[in-house]
């Protein structure tokens, strides 16, 4: 087996940035992503959450990856810690960053290697405090919520302060005393101590003055040697069927000033600058910022635009900092469809951003689409297949030499989203109507990329399941699809809804939405209704509760 801590200490030769502090008289956290390096190192909330506890004297602060097993191997490297290589159970917290769902199996494969008890009903005071945050812990803990001492249930700007509070004067006292603290604060739901009413989402009112950019630069993951910057959090364009659209409103967006001040501190080790955020391509100043920072020397990537705002300078500044794909996100192939999620998006908009990127050279145009959504008919699908051939007919034109490359995959309905009530996709029906696409774009040159419909099954038992699932995943041994397709059928996960009962198990937290707004939506949905996007703070508007 590879020996791991040569592994690492050969990562962290390679990196710049990193903070290593000696561990006397400070409480140790190891803020563990339950995955590999290589992609966890892209991740700008475990860089933020690491330099946000690092800033504190008293607490030491170390990162941990979760390696899955080789070709060779039939085992995972045992975890260890970057900075020190120490294992997890030397740490007073193991805090677990989870934004995919997909991790949870590696989170307990974290726990396995580190002979830490799975339950949190069978630790205590002798093992680490095993807490985690991130997207998935904002729309529904209950599939891993045995596991946790505590899920962080909010942005960590607003709640890391009152952890540290409780961490310095409980971590080494009983921890039953600390567990009643925890509960007390708020966004911190404690599984042990059910509350007696939902656990309210804590969340940044403004973004200015907040610090979310990367600090330890790598070759070694997938955005290389790049500054990470969040240019915005929260979208409020309202898509019916996204979790970044409901969960995380208000969208916020970080000041230009501010951002430039990033920016040019950023160009003192790379000149790589990667803008990041939910609604990043709606910042009021986004022409201003990417032009900006193209002048200050940086050589600027996006993390996805939008086909209705695109414009020919932003395009401009991109190419000319090496972006070589643009991305955007249509979703749905047909007006009927599009308006039915809320998109917004016009064909004659898609295909005007194509002639403007076929212009640019970029060298890919990448699109995202969805089958599957509720109402959807083979015409739609039928209407993606066309749309798709109009797009590489533009880009063509250019005479430039952008391919283009359409991924579609089945829509996942999630909590907190219009869709959350919905059905199952039919495994069946996703399949054909992905091979009505096979047919009729692939002769065309045009580069396809499906998701299989059974991990979209998969995705879905884990987004809105209830505890059955932290059952199912104890007993996994590995993660193949084919093990999650056994262990769904043996514990009863197969149906319709991957839930029991009439109350959903994601309702143990309050994002803010208020029921009535999300069976509005649905509604809206199939009568093809449009809903106005979030107004500025300034202006107000009470339409779904978070404001």
């Amino acid at each position: 087996m590879t020996n791991v801590r040569q592994v690492v200490r050969e990562r962290l030769r390679k990196e710049r940035g990193g903070t290593v502090k000696d561990w006397g008289a400070r409480i140790p956290v190891a803020i563990t992503y339950p995955n590999s390096y290589y992609i966890g190192m892209s991740n700008l909330a475990l860089q933020s959450i690491y330099s946000m506890l690092n800033a504190y004297d008293d607490f030491v602060c170390e990162r941990a990856f979760y390696d899955p097993p080789g070709p060779d191997e039939y085992h995972p490297m045992p975890v260890v810690s970057m900075e020190s290589q120490r294992p997890l159970q030397d740490f007073s917290v193991v805090a677990f960053t989870l934004s995919y769902e997909f991790d949870y199996f590696n989170m307990l494969q974290c726990l396995k290697g580190a002979n830490i008890p799975l339950r949190a009903e069978e630790r205590d005071g002798r093992h680490p405090l095993i807490i985690a945050g991130g997207a998935c812990m904002l729309t529904n803990p209950a599939p891993v919520a045995p596991f946790l001492d505590a899920a962080i249930v909010g942005e960590a700007e607003v709640i890391v302060p009152h952890l540290v509070s409780a961490w310095r004067d409980g971590l080494y006292g009983s921890r039953e005393d600390l567990l009643d603290t925890l509960a007390t604060i708020p966004g911190v739901y404690v599984p042990t101590r059910p509350p007696l009413g939902a656990v309210e989402r804590q969340y940044v009112h403004d973004l200015a003055g907040t610090e979310a950019y990367s600090t330890v630069l790598t070759e070694d993951t997938e955005l290389s040697n790049m500054t990470l910057i969040e240019c915005a959090r929260g979208c409020g364009r309202g898509c019916r069927f996204c979790i970044a659209g409901y969960v995380f409103r208000p969208p916020r967006y970080r000041p230009l000033e501010e951002l430039f001040g990033v920016i040019e501190h950023s160009l003192e080790h790379t000149e790589r600058v990667g803008l990041l955020g939910a609604a990043v391509a709606d910042h009021p100043q986004l022409s201003e910022l990417v032009v900006g920072a193209h002048e200050r020397g940086a050589r600027v990537s996006i993390s996805s635009l939008r086909v209705d705002n695109l414009r020919a300078d932003v395009l401009e500044a991109l190419a000319a900092g090496g972006t070589k794909t643009v991305t955007v996100a249509p979703e749905a192939g047909s007006e009927r469809m599009r308006a039915a999620i809320n998109k917004g998006v016009t064909e004659e908009q898609i295909l005007g951003g194509a002639d403007l990127v076929g212009r640019s050279g970029a060298r890919r145009f990448k699109l995202y689409f969805m089958v599957g959504l509720p109402g959807e008919e083979d015409d739609d699908v039928y209407a993606m297949a066309e749309l798709g051939n109009r797009i590489k007919d533009r880009l063509d034109a250019a005479g430039k030499g952008t391919r283009l490359v359409m991924s579609v995959s089945p829509m996942v309905p999630k909590p907190w989203t219009a869709y959350q009530y919905e059905d199952a996709n039919d495994i069946r029906l996703v399949k054909e109507r992905q091979g009505i696409l096979k047919q009729r774009l692939a002769p065309n040159g045009i580069e396809l990329r499906t998701d299989s419909a059974w991990t979209a099954r998969v995705d879905d038992v884990l987004s809105r399941g209830d505890a059955r699932v932290a059952t199912m995943l104890e007993g996994m041994t590995d993660n193949s699809l084919g093990s999650y397709r056994r262990a769904i059928r043996e514990h009863g996960l197969d149906g319709p809804r991957p839930w029991e009962g009439e109350t959903p198990p994601w309702h143990i937290v309050d994002v803010g939405l208020t029921e009535r707004f999300l069976l509005r939506e649905m509604d809206k949905h199939n009568r093809v209704k449009s809903t106005i996007a979030c107004p500025p703070p300034e202006v107000g508007c009470k339409l779904c509760g978070v404001c």
